[in-house]
């Protein structure tokens, strides 16, 4: 019977064991899969004592330009800033289930700064374009501003004349006519006839006709003589000459001066993580298992105890000796009794 016992109790123990094996198996089956299903970075690289601290993972496109811990109040901080883009969506650099070094951390704070631009100065020259119907100077400068505002590819400023570049073009010509005199005089004529004076005459590369003669005596032939001897002659001459002359002019002026332009800045973005508090954090202990193991050691000695119990309170029955005969008495039983001790 005691050997009975002992095999029952060895089969108990071999598959509380196994039950406890395949338990802790399939506790560390369910880790692996919500390790790999769960979305978490964890900072597992070796490092050396020296080793920058600013070297971290790459989140989203960016790579943080800084990595610090701290403490606040006893509770574990770690800060990640990055260096973005204004347009930047914060949201992109957060961590979610971040764990550093087996610490846990979950966000906390998301501080924001913005970086001023740089500024892109230059040298601008512009040329104003405009009509006139003089080219007088003086009467141009009136006309023009002194100075102007300039805003073109994001440079803006202020140019100002610059007198000596002022230029004045004819901007059309149109032809004209014109009546063309010279008068000419003839002296020492001894008659007024006609004849004596030219028919045509040139003045500034035009031929004039003689249009008219005008005579005047000089003296008389004789004493108490009405007839004179001698005449003047004043000839006119005219003619038709031709000219151009500008219809209007085109004024050309340069403004110079310093223009400036801002490039758009970029924005510092401060992750701030917390600590994650003990409770809240999963245990990497296997408590699952631990518990059905005992469920199964305790399930195995109430068994055995529950065997123990009932083949030690089993009622025996009492052996008939083999030479006792049903008609001895209560004498002779007790006779043989003594015999056998």
């Amino acid at each position: 019977m005691k050997k009975k016992i002992s095999i029952v109790l060895v089969i108990l123990l071999v598959m509380a064991a196994a039950l406890s094996v395949k338990a802790h198996a399939a506790e560390s089956n369910q880790r692996v899969i919500d390790d790999q299903t769960g979305i978490s970075i964890t900072d597992i690289t070796p490092r050396e004592e020296n080793e920058d601290e600013t070297k971290d993972y790459k989140v989203s496109s960016y790579y943080p330009i800084e990595v610090k811990t701290a403490k606040e109040y006893g509770v574990q901080l770690l800060v990640k800033t990055f260096l973005v883009p204004e347009d930047t969506n914060p949201q992109a650099l957060l961590e979610g289930d971040l764990t550093r070094r087996g610490t846990a951390y979950e966000v906390s704070d998301i501080l924001r700064q913005d970086l001023p631009g740089n500024v892109e100065r230059r040298t601008i020259s512009q040329t104003l374009t405009m009509d006139s119907e003089t080219d007088k100077l003086d009467e141009i400068l009136p006309l023009l501003q002194s100075s102007m505002e300039y805003h073109e590819g994001g440079f803006s400023g202020i140019l100002t004349l610059d007198k000596s570049s002022i230029q004045v073009k004819e901007s059309g010509t149109s032809s004209y006519s014109y009546q063309l005199k010279e008068t000419k005089e003839f002296t020492g004529l001894d008659r007024n006839d006609p004849y004596y004076i030219p028919k045509t005459t040139e003045k500034n590369g035009v031929t004039l006709n003689l249009s008219d003669i005008e005579w005047t005596p000089m003296a008389s032939a004789a004493e108490n003589s009405d007839v004179p001897s001698l005449y003047r002659a004043t000839a006119l001459y005219t003619g038709t000459a031709w000219g151009t002359k500008a219809d209007g002019y085109t004024v050309t002026a340069d403004y110079t001066g310093e223009v400036s332009r801002t490039t758009q800045g970029n924005v510092k973005y401060s992750i701030v993580y917390a600590e994650v508090a003990l409770e809240d954090v999963p245990s990497a202990f296997p408590w699952k298992a631990v518990g059905l193991v005992v469920m199964g050691v305790a399930l195995v000695a109430g068994g055995a105890f529950g065997i123990f119990w009932v083949v030690a309170t089993r009622p025996r029955k009492k052996s008939r000796p083999a030479h006792a005969s049903p008609k001895e008495g209560p004498g002779a039983a007790g006779k043989g009794m003594e015999a056998a001790l």
